[in-house]
């Protein structure tokens, strides 16, 4: 009996301190994820505020795209247009993704009903673009990223602490609605763990459909490509193949789907002799489209650099994954060199794109959106009133941290969930055994030295 109280006691302290751990080193950077992620759920609504007659259109049917790009070429003379996206819906302009000779990148707006140019941005400093480079860490890339993906990881280990935390262990009040009736430190530890189960779920999901974007683990993830057909996300995919290396991923960004951001470069088609074959214009391009049913809302046509190999790239990303299509095209003759959908795409690429569209409250309409950000907002309060817990009970350093029973030794269990988890996300494992070497020193220095023998 007595062994059985010292275990129980010994792995309470034991998730009650990683649970604090974990929390203190996420908290921060769960905040800003929660906070970026959820105003981005909302990108169409917030830009067209905040940018106003900018990205605004007339009404009326829109002009081809060689009409509005001779207005563009004619407001931005020597510029390169890398880039077109159509209107995301009806009264938004199309954009323009233009290189200047001489500066940084541009985004100019075209109202696609008269053809007149509203005006331009600087491309790294649209509202968005800045949102979702802190929240992908890319605002302080390459570090960022590392940072983002291991708090991303230990979320998950604050997940599993909090659920164990939680269990009710026969206790009757505050399991699935806060006591409100209660005061003092019962009424907030109900008003963070209360919810914070509810939320459990949405924050997992949020987290591992994630993490196939993060900069170490989805590398490893789409190295299971070179395993099997079923693993490999799209025809022609090659692992270790570097946004930098694809002219169109680099100047994508998160907007070209994962399965074909994990893909070797598409070839470049041959003329074959045809008489006829002449460079593609935009027009040309939106026949393609149109073609293939991808000439609306959510095509965006990738240009490769003047003077430089590589091909064209339709890429249609609507809120639906299954309606996903990417067309390749020779620049020199318009031949499509590669044509890949969710068809082609295999399980794991499948799920990976399900799950960002869902992630990003797409996939599943106007309540997918709404739970995502319910998400985001409870993650918010659940996290501060945590850190608010912590502060208002720590009497010190030591005894914050809860200080081991004495004698207590974890089980196999626990420790054997402790090393998948480590070897499932690697980051998380090296950062498991730093503490655990650190939280070993400590105990050392702080252990009595042994009397000396008479």
């Amino acid at each position: 009996m007595e062994e059985d109280r010292l275990n129980r006691a010994g792995l309470y302290r034991t998730m009650w301190r990683w649970h604090m751990y974990a929390g203190l080193f996420v908290a921060p950077v769960l905040i800003l994820l929660a906070v970026t992620g959820g105003l981005y759920l909302y990108k169409n609504e917030i830009e067209s505020l905040w940018y106003g007659d900018l990205v605004a259109s007339s009404a009326g049917p829109s002009m081809p795209l060689s009409r509005q790009q001779t207005a563009v070429e004619a407001a931005f003379p020597g510029a390169e247009i890398r880039q077109v996206s159509l209107p995301p819906y009806e009264g938004r302009a199309s954009e323009w993704r233009l290189q200047p000779a001489d500066g940084d990148s541009l985004t100019a707006f075209v109202d696609p009903a008269t053809g007149a140019v509203n005006g331009s941005i600087a491309s790294d400093f649209r509202l968005m673009k800045v949102l979702a480079d802190i929240h992908g860490g890319d605002i302080v890339a390459p570090v960022g990223g590392y940072i983002v993906e291991l708090a991303a990881c230990w979320a998950l280990v604050l997940l599993a602490t909090g659920i164990y935390l939680w269990w009710p262990r026969g206790r009757r009040g505050g399991i699935l609605v806060p006591r409100l009736g209660s005061r003092g430190r019962q009424l907030l530890r109900d008003l963070h763990a209360v919810p914070a189960v509810w939320n459990a779920a949405i924050v997992a999901f949020l987290v591992l459909s994630g993490l196939p974007w993060s900069t170490f683990w989805g590398q490893q993830l789409a190295d299971l490509g070179t395993l099997s057909s079923v693993t490999a996300p799209s025809p022609n995919f090659e692992s270790h193949v570097e946004p930098a290396h694809d002219s169109h991923a680099q100047a994508a960004g998160r907007d070209v789907p994962w399965s074909i951001r994990h893909a070797a470069e598409a070839p470049h088609g041959h003329d074959y002799g045809l008489a006829s074959a002449r460079p593609p214009g935009l027009d040309d391009l939106m026949a393609i489209a149109g073609a293939n049913g991808i000439d609306r809302a959510g095509l965006r046509i990738f240009l490769p650099k003047a003077g430089e190999a590589g091909t064209i790239m339709l890429s249609y990303v609507p809120d639906a994954a299954q309606e996903q299509r990417t067309i390749n095209l020779d620049p020199a003759t318009g031949e499509i060199t590669r044509n890949v959908g969710w068809n082609e795409y295999s399980p794991l690429a499948r799920v990976v794109e399900f799950g960002t569209m869902a992630h990003m409250g797409r996939q599943l309409g106007e309540p997918n959106r709404i739970l995502m950000l319910a998400g985001c907002i409870l993650l918010v309060l659940t996290v501060a009133l945590g850190v608010t817990m912590w502060w208002r009970r720590r009497p010190g350093a030591a005894a914050s941290a809860m200080q081991a029973v004495p004698g207590y030794r974890l089980g196999r269990g626990v420790i054997a969930i402790a090393v998948a988890l480590g070897l499932l996300f690697p980051l998380l494992g090296a950062s498991l055994v730093l503490i655990v070497a650190v939280e070993a020193v400590l105990a050392a220095v702080a252990r009595p030295p042994r009397s000396a023998s008479a």
